[in-house]
């Protein structure tokens, strides 16, 4: 998914949040999506480490030009939200990156159940600054809401 909207948008970039922040845009834009994996595949360290949400985020708000990237931009975040880290981090760095961007909305796999809660801190924390919360199970739920988004 990440491979056809580098591919076809006219601006869009892509990082992986693990344990930390990885740039991911340049692997993408080879035409061939095989190649496209394996090469974003070995740019990520970190595969295997759990999340630390505050932290990645707040490396991309320290680089100005990573920064700059989200004003004005529609953000959506993938992830189930369970940061491994201080969750106080991470609810800062969203507060600061949605200040920047036109939107930030966060998919995650656990919305497809239809009784799904925000229960951790960190995703509490952070819905009334989100676009929107919604499910992130499927490349389909994906693609819809990134659709959705297009369409407004």
């Amino acid at each position: 998914l990440a491979h056809a909207v580098v591919q076809s948008a006219d601006v869009a970039e892509v990082f992986t949040l693990g344990t930390r922040l990885t740039r991911i845009t340049q692997a993408l834009r080879v035409n061939d999506q095989g190649r496209a994996m394996v090469r974003a595949s070995v740019a990520i360290a970190d595969i295997d480490g759990g999340t630390r949400i505050g932290d990645a985020l707040a490396a991309y708000l320290a680089v100005p030009r990573f920064a700059e990237f989200a004003r004005g931009a529609a953000i959506v975040v993938l992830s189930d939200g369970l940061e491994r880290g201080d969750p106080d981090a991470m609810m800062d760095a969203v507060r600061r990156l949605s200040r920047s961007a036109w939107r930030v909305d966060w998919l995650t796999p656990l919305a497809a159940d239809p009784d799904y809660q925000p229960r951790t801190a960190g995703l509490a924390g952070i819905l009334p600054v989100l676009g929107h919360l919604g499910d992130g199970a499927s490349s389909a739920a994906v693609t819809d809401h990134i659709l959705s988004m297009a369409r407004r």
